[in-house]
């Protein structure tokens, strides 16, 4: 495929993905119907044939194709024309929901429960694979967390339903949260291995560099191995002379 046709091909998938359907590449469209272009840029990489594009392929196929088709903001949000005000109606969510988070954010959602993070809405997808998709994109490896949609719901929590495959919702209590234990998804701490005391030298026994150490005690520094000598046996043979 020639760059032309690349640039035409990508162009058609931005208008399907921003008019038609986000969610199947687990994107949500905020209220004005833009989506962050880095999120933007992410969905589309992670599809077969598309590793390659970057965000300056998107901006190409925004500009040489229909200008008027797209509309790109503070440089860093994009949207299809046709998409203007966008306004998302409580609606009852299934049983279960699923939301793909970092490992590092996992405990505090755990004790704390969810919250938007930057986003206007918490992301909640129907199927765990579509989870993993969007969490992936803040972590390689992301931890799935299951929520009770449909028991939050009855107790007053609000979801919204931004399209077929993703609910929203501003705030998910920690008690509608389930997910695997921290001890199997965080590593455990390895404490440091306890050194035993080095033994310090007494202040007056210690020998600095171009130094002399003295014998305080005045003992000999190197001492003759014990034996008999020749003076030993020669007043040993004068004893027994005296002696007849």
């Amino acid at each position: 495929m020639s760059h032309r046709h690349q640039v035409i091909a990508l162009n058609k998938l931005l208008a399907y993905i921003l008019q038609h359907r986000p969610d199947e590449f687990g994107l949500v469209l905020d209220e004005e119907g833009f989506v962050a272009l880095k999120e933007l840029q992410q969905a589309i990489a992670e599809e077969e044939g598309w590793s390659y594009v970057r965000r300056s392929h998107i901006m190409e196929a925004v500009y040489t194709g229909d200008r008027e088709r797209f509309e790109v903001k503070d440089d860093d949000r994009i949207r299809h024309a046709l998409i203007q005000r966008i306004h998302y109606e409580p609606a009852s969510p299934p049983k279960i929901l699923y939301h793909g988070t970092r490992h590092r954010a996992y405990p505090h959602i755990l004790q704390k429960g969810l919250a938007p993070m930057g986003h206007t809405y918490i992301h909640l997808a129907i199927s765990p694979e579509l989870a993993v998709r969007i969490g992936r994109r803040r972590d390689p490896d992301p931890i799935v967390a299951e929520i009770q949609a449909q028991r939050a719901a009855e107790n007053g929590i609000i979801f919204y339903q931004a399209n077929p495959l993703i609910y929203l919702a501003d705030h998910i209590p920690p008690s509608y949260i389930t997910g695997p234990p921290i001890s199997k998804v965080l590593p455990e701490k390895k404490l440091p291995e306890k050194k035993p005391p080095e033994r310090r030298m007494p202040e007056h026994e210690r020998e600095l560099p171009g130094s002399v150490l003295l014998n305080l005690r005045m003992e000999p520094l190197y001492k003759e191995a014990k034996g008999k000598s020749w003076k030993d046996n020669s007043r040993r043979n004068r004893r027994s002379q005296r002696r007849v």
